[in-house]
């Protein structure tokens, strides 16, 4: 195989022998996005579209779960940073009037917020103001170590038989859900977690996610009425915002926009975007050449992808500028 291992900011060096870069999805016809260099980014374009992915799904059948939706590409979207809460201005200006408050405000994570990579990407949020509930943290890790059994290999493998080659580098390996609690929202509860606050559920954690939901609004009512500060829970999900409006607690909720439009983006948040998307869809397809997030004989290194090259040379080239890459950075030359 003409394979190589490369970490996330080593998907530089492939893109910079691109001129424009296409996105797809090995079981899907055609691509999921289109990427072109403009000034010191990217332009994005979305051509698959809520109803493309409907399409490509019901092809499928009892796999189809599986398989990347459109919800997952608008996760990957904003996990990287760019994608926008349709309401993210009234969110700011909120955040501003908490500024006259006597007392301190704290935000507190529901779980889809990590999964979105919030804080990493609302950098004037300083970390010790976030509350994360330890059922948050719980509902992350349960997700985590969930693996395909051979026969849900083999099943997949039948409903494509052409991508055989993909699907076989996740047998014993993390299931779409898995992949995205652990690429997504492990990652960021790990980058946030030793300045922010952790408080305790008065409730035991279940799988039952109403149950946890009321545990999490519980904790932070009970936060509230220990402390004299204001605790405030951000949520993309619009049942636990009528939960804490039941219970009285300080909430924002974030609304996802129905439809990506096409946008802009930095070079580290396509790398990013990129990074994530083949780590939650399990592989993507790079004009010809696939990245892999998840592939037979990787460790526990999350950081990792394996790209594969269409022939020989490809291949070798890539190699080559890699290794030029890698003995420079080794230097240790900065700006």
């Amino acid at each position: 195989m003409n394979d190589a291992i490369i970490r996330e900011a080593e998907v530089q060096v492939l893109l910079n022998s691109l001129d424009e870069v296409r996105v797809s999805y090995p079981l899907y016809e055609g691509d999921l996005l289109v990427a072109r260099p403009e000034g010191t980014g990217f332009r994005l374009e979305l051509p698959a579209s809520r109803q493309t992915f409907q399409g490509w799904l019901s092809a499928y059948g009892p796999i189809a779960g599986e398989l990347p939706s459109y919800a997952d590409l608008q996760e990957c979207m904003f996990a990287s940073g760019i994608a926008r809460y349709a309401n993210q201005a009234a969110f700011d200006a909120m955040r501003t009037s908490y500024g006259q408050l006597k007392k301190a405000v704290f935000f507190g994570l529901d779980t889809n917020l990590f999964y979105h990579g919030f804080a990493s990407n609302n950098p004037g949020i300083n970390h010790s103001s976030y509350l994360i509930v330890d059922t948050v943290r719980d509902e992350i890790t349960y997700a985590i170590n969930r693996k395909y059994p051979v026969k849900m290999i083999e099943e997949m493998a039948a409903h494509a038989p052409g991508c055989r080659e993909f699907i076989g580098e996740l047998e014993n390996k993390r299931t779409k859900r898995s992949r995205k609690a652990a690429y997504l929202a492990l990652k960021e509860y790990r980058s946030i977690r030793d300045r922010a606050t952790e408080i305790a559920s008065p409730g035991t954690h279940t799988h039952l996610s109403e149950e946890n939901d009321r545990n999490i609004v519980r904790a932070l009512r009970k936060f509230e009425e220990e402390r004299y500060a204001l605790p405030v829970l951000l949520t993309a999900d619009i049942y636990m915002a009528d939960l804490c409006m039941a219970e009285g607690l300080e909430y924002f909720y974030f609304d996802r926009p129905y439809r990506l439009e096409a946008t802009t983006c930095t070079a580290p948040a396509f790398r990013r975007l990129l990074f994530n998307l083949a780590a939650v869809f399990g592989f993507i397809g790079c004009n010809g050449t696939t990245i892999f997030g998840e592939y037979g004989g990787k460790g526990n290194d999350l950081d990792e992808l394996k790209v594969r090259f269409r022939d020989d040379e490809a291949c070798r080239e890539f190699t080559r500028e890699l290794e030029i890459c890698r003995r420079l950075m080794a230097l240790g030359i900065e700006r």
